[in-house]
């Protein structure tokens, strides 16, 4: 597949290793931009928080998601060897 024309040229790509598997590869491109690619989905996002000050943050927070929710029942399953909260 032909790369956009638009595209920003990828300036870096570096895969992370997580203790418990999950790979998180963080890849920056030419024009500023950051982009986070996580494996072991379904995850939701818990929080975006930009700051205001002088030294400016940006976090983002993914979870598997809190307990009721789809995505939080999908990971304990997977955890628990496929037996799930309603086993």
């Amino acid at each position: 597949m032909a790369k956009s024309p638009d595209s920003p040229d990828n300036v870096f790509s570096q895969w992370v290793d997580l203790p418990d598997g999950r790979r998180i590869r963080v890849m920056a491109y030419a024009d500023g931009s950051i982009r986070f690619r996580v494996d072991g989905a379904p995850y939701v996002l818990a929080e975006a928080f930009l700051s205001g000050s002088s030294q400016d943050k940006a976090i983002v927070k993914l979870s598997p998601g809190k307990a009721g929710s789809a995505a939080h029942r999908n990971w304990m399953a997977d955890r628990l060897d496929g037996g799930g909260l309603d086993a």
